[in-house]
């Protein structure tokens, strides 16, 4: 469906919605609770959070003392909770954005122990920020001495528009099309050191109540997609129609589901029940997860996509420096087992196959290995104009012990990061991102030495 005829099928939900005349205050506060924990535990999660779905309920009611979870963590859901309450309990009305507003906002969803940082907090950024995309490639926002301009440029031509939408001028955009792009000319300044995704959401969010829609939010499954448009309108200036048309579908599912509560549909999702078993499964309050088969392979698979695949996007950065690149899995040890086909397949129709399927790490079946050891092992050959080393090896390991596993990552056999986690936890993305940075920082530094 096209973006514009989702736009005219969410104003037609809205139209049956208003049919229904006023909403009853148990109705009201069903939905705005939905709302709240959805945009809180998503939009969080997003920037690297690592409270549960049910851990976000806690904190919604006021417990800050969460399963040993990181302060920052805690105070950083219950500052984001105050803030989206407060926008979803005004509601519809005259919106006036001020700089002053924004930072407020910042303000109020950010948390920092360290001083240097938390003087940063509520202000415009002083140091040049920047991303690396889903491709590996860099992405600079808006230069910090052109925040204020770029800012107030922004803030004049959405309150403009707002104004016109709210006199019922002929001209006037559709209030969707005003929120979504202001959510990409922000994101493109990025004015803040850090929680520039989280302050985006909310004051696109915020347009839209304000405008009488209500919020979306990303869900975990989404999450790539939504990346990957942006990506693609920063580094290649992609379409923002395929951007509009994907926040248009999660507005409508918003709207859908506030019909569905006047219908009085119980508007409890899938994935919630989804997010409780997960939760059951890992994190049981004073459960001590051990080595097992099964949440070996639940580390590695995690380890694999979320922690080497980013490591793998800075070295594949510096490929063109040399002859060749080549990356080898070991497991235990072992080469990397690949899986092979008979030429000529024994065909019976009346034979069915009772054999399970195999749980495989990089060709190493789970269940018949005492699996301890799982490696990546990236070398480079032939550095370029090289007058001492010529050869480079990257090794990303995962070892597993009783009780937990650890994670060591080395350049040319001199280590960089060395780190551990209970089987029931996950590095942050924070931490990701750091080592991300020491990696490519080290590799550079290794290349000059050797070239000089």
């Amino acid at each position: 469906m096209s973006y514009e005829k989702i736009k005219d099928t969410i104003d037609a939900i809205k139209a049956k919605v208003a049919a229904f005349g006023e909403l009853t205050i148990e109705q009201k506060k069903k939905i705005n609770y939905k709302f709240r924990l959805e945009w809180n535990f998503n939009s969080n999660s997003m920037e690297g959070n690592t409270l549960t779905i049910e851990e976000t309920r806690s904190v919604m009611v006021g417990n800050l003392t969460v399963n040993d979870k990181p302060l920052k963590d805690v105070l950083e859901m219950q500052g984001h909770d105050q803030v989206i309450a407060e926008i979803l309990r005004i509601g519809k009305g005259e919106l006036r954005l001020s700089e002053k507003r924004i930072k407020e906002i910042h303000s109020g969803i950010m948390h920092e122990e360290n001083p240097e940082r938390k003087n940063k907090i509520g202000q415009w950024k002083e140091q040049a920020n920047e991303i690396i995309n889903s491709k590996g490639e860099k992405y600079l926002f808006v230069a910090p001495e052109e925040v204020p301009e770029k800012i107030h440029a922004l803030l004049n031509k959405t309150n403009a528009s707002i104004d016109a939408i709210n006199a019922n001028k002929k001209n006037a955009p559709h209030p969707i099309d005003v929120a979504m792009e202001f959510h990409l000319d922000y994101l493109d300044i990025h004015p803040f050191y850090d929680g520039n995704g989280r302050t985006a959401r909310i004051l696109t969010n915020l347009i839209l109540i304000s405008l009488g829609y209500n919020p979306f939010w990303i869900n975990e499954k989404d999450r790539a997609i939504y990346y990957n448009y942006i990506s693609d309108i920063q580094g290649y200036g992609g379409s923002k129609e395929l951007f509009f048309e994907y926040c248009a579908g999660l507005i409508e599912r918003s709207e859908q589901l506030v019909l569905k509560a006047i219908q009085d549909i119980d508007i409890e999702e899938e994935d919630d029940l989804q997010k409780e078993i997960s939760l059951l499964k890992r994190q049981l309050e004073g459960e001590i997860f051990t080595k097992s088969p099964i949440n070996i392979y639940d580390i590695f698979q995690f380890i694999n996509t979320d922690v080497w695949q980013p490591l793998s996007i800075i070295i594949n950065q510096f490929d063109d420096l040399f002859s060749e690149s080549k990356t080898k899995h070991l497991v235990n040890r072992q080469s990397e087992i690949y899986p092979t086909k008979s030429i000529l397949p024994i065909f019976n129709p009346f034979e069915k196959s009772t054999k399970p399927k195999e749980i495989t790490i990089f060709g190493h079946e789970i269940y018949e290995n005492d699996i301890y050891k799982v490696e990546w092992n990236h070398l480079k050959y032939g550095l370029k104009k090289a007058k001492n080393n010529t050869i480079y090896e990257i090794n990303f390991s995962l070892s597993f012990e009783t009780t937990s596993y650890n994670l060591k990552l080395s350049v040319n056999h001199l280590e960089i990061w060395k780190t551990n986690f209970a089987y029931n936890e996950f590095p942050h993305k924070e931490e990701i991102e750091k080592v991300k940075k020491d990696l490519g920082k080290n590799i550079i530094n290794n290349i000059k030495n050797d070239i000089q």
